[in-house]
C-alpha cells in the first residue's frame, strides 16, 4: 500500500480498550485498510512507552516495520498534522478535554463510549460537534456486531410486524467493575454508564425512537454490602471469596484473557483488584429500568453486575405484533417465531469473526472506521452518546428516588 493511500492514527487512551481490542485489531488489518498507528498517548509517559512497544511488536509479527512516537500530552497527536484519524479511549472523565480539542483539529475523530460521566460534559461535547461541523464516530459495540445487526435487519424486514416492545437482559459476572478505575462514578460513572450506555443506546437504535419517559429500580445491592474490615485488595487478602480477581470468571470474548497482573502502582485509578466490598466505591450494580420510548414501543432493561457465567448471559429480545426475535449474545444464535408462530427458526448469526474480542464488533469496527475516514456517515454520533446518558442519569435519578418517573 502506498503512502499516499495510508491513514495515520494517534490513539489516546491506550488500556485495554485502546491498546488491545481496537489497536491490535487495526494492527492486523493494516494491509487491508492502511491504517498505521503513529502515535500514542496515555495517562503517564511509561505506559505510553508500553502501549507503544506491544504496538509495534505486534506489527513486527507480521512483518511491518512501525515506529509509533510515544507521547507526553494527548496535545502532541491532537496537534500533529500527519495524524488523520484520532482514536479516544481515555477515562471517561477525560472524555470533554480530549474530544474538543480532536473536533476542533478537524481530524477525523472517533470517541468510545460512553460519552461522558456528567451531562454538562456530554453537551459539551455534542456542542463542540455542531459547532465544528466534524461529527465523531462514537463506539456503542452492538452496532458493529453481526448477531445485532441481523436482529435489526430481520426488523426492518418485517419479521414481526411492528415492532411493540423490547427486553433486553444482561446479568454477567462483571465484579471487576468494582475493582478497576470504574469503582468510582466520579470516574466512569459506574456500570450504569459504561456498560448500560450501550444497553440504552440498543433500545433507541432498534425502536427508531427517542426515550420520554422511566421509572427504574435499583442501584446497590446487598451482594456487594461493603465491608470496614475487608482487606483494600484482592493482593492482601487471604479470605474465601468468590470475586477474587484472579479467580473471578467473565465473557472470555468480551477480555483480552482470563489472567490477570496485579499491580503495585500508587496511583489509586491504576488498582486492578480493589476488593467488591471496599467502602470506597460507589457504584450501581443491579437495577430493573423500564421505558416508554416516543414512538409507543415498551421496553425493559434488566441488568446485574454479580450473575453467573452462562450462555445467556446477555440476551435481546423483540417483540411485535405478528411474531418474536431473541438473541443470545455470547453464542451468537437468533430464534425468530414468525406469522404469529407458524414458522420457527434458529440460527448462528454472529459473523466470521465471532471468536475475536467483543464478538467480532472490533474487527467489524475498524472497517468502519476506514469507511468513515473515506467520507461514509458515522453509524452513530454524539448525539447518539447525549441521548444514552440522558437515559442513563434518568435511571440513576429514578433509581434513588424508588422507581419515580422520569421524564425526558
Amino acid at each position: 500500500m502506498s503512502h499516499r493511500e495510508s491513514k495515520n492514527v494517534g490513539i489516546i487512551g491506550c488500556g485495554d480498550r485502546g491498546l488491545h481490542h481496537i489497536g491490535f485489531n487495526m494492527v492486523d488489518s493494516s494491509n487491508e485498510t492502511g491504517f498505521r498507528i503513529v502515535s500514542v498517548a496515555n495517562r503517564s509517559f511509561e505506559s505510553s512507552d508500553h502501549a507503544a512497544g506491544e504496538l509495534e511488536k505486534r506489527y513486527a509479527d507480521l512483518g511491518i516495520d512501525q515506529a509509533i512516537q510515544r507521547c507526553e500530552s494527548y496535545q502532541d497527536i491532537v496537534n500533529d498534522p500527519k495524524i488523520d484519524l484520532i482514536i479516544i479511549t481515555s477515562h471517561t472523565d477525560a472524555h470533554a478535554e480530549h474530544a474538543v480539542a480532536a473536533l476542533e483539529s478537524g481530524k477525523k475523530v472517533y470517541l468510545d463510549k460512553p460519552i461522558a460521566v456528567t451531562l454538562e460534559d456530554g453537551h459539551i461535547i455534542a456542542g463542540a460537534e455542531k459547532r465544528t461541523g466534524n461529527r465523531l464516530l462514537m463506539g456503542f459495540t452492538r452496532r458493529y456486531e453481526d448477531s445485532w445487526l441481523k436482529m435489526k435487519e430481520l426488523l426492518n424486514g418485517g419479521a414481526v410486524g411492528s415492532l411493540q416492545m423490547v427486553l433486553l437482559r444482561s446479568i454477567i459476572p462483571y465484579s471487576r467493575y468494582l475493582q478497576g478505575w470504574h469503582r468510582k462514578r466520579v470516574w466512569s460513572g459506574g456500570p450504569l454508564n459504561d456498560k448500560c450506555s450501550h444497553h440504552f443506546d440498543v433500545f433507541r437504535w432498534m425502536a427508531n425512537s427517542d426515550c420520554l419517559a422511566m421509572s427504574a429500580f435499583g442501584g446497590r445491592s446487598g451482594v456487594f454490602k461493603p465491608d470496614p474490615t475487608a482487606p483494600a485488595r484482592c493482593s492482601e487478602c487471604d479470605r474465601d471469596c468468590a470475586y477474587r480477581r484472579t479467580e473471578a470468571l467473565e465473557e472470555s470474548k468480551e477480555t483480552v484473557s482470563n489472567k490477570f497482573t496485579s499491580t503495585d502502582s500508587n496511583d489509586e485509578r491504576a488498582v486492578q483488584d480493589a476488593c467488591v466490598f471496599s467502602l470506597d466505591s460507589d457504584v450501581e450494580d443491579f437495577g430493573s429500568v423500564n421505558l416508554q420510548m416516543s414512538g409507543g414501543v415498551v421496553g425493559n432493561l434488566f441488568f446485574t453486575i454479580f450473575g453467573p457465567l452462562a450462555p445467556d448471559g446477555e440476551t435481546l429480545e423483540l417483540v411485535g405484533d405478528s411474531g418474536r426475535l431473541v438473541l443470545s449474545r455470547s453464542d451468537g444464535m437468533i430464534r425468530t417465531y414468525t406469522d404469529h408462530g407458524r414458522e420457527t427458526d434458529t440460527f448462528f448469526a454472529g459473523g466470521k469473526n465471532f471468536d475475536s474480542s467483543h464478538y467480532g464488533s472490533d474487527k467489524n469496527l475498524v472497517q468502519h472506521m476506514k469507511e468513515f475516514c473515506d467520507e461514509s456517515e458515522p453509524v452513530c454520533d454524539a448525539s447518539d452518546g447525549l441521548r444514552s446518558l440522558e437515559m442513563v442519569c434518568g435511571a440513576r435519578d429514578s433509581f434513588d428516588f424508588k422507581g419515580e418517573l422520569r421524564v425526558l
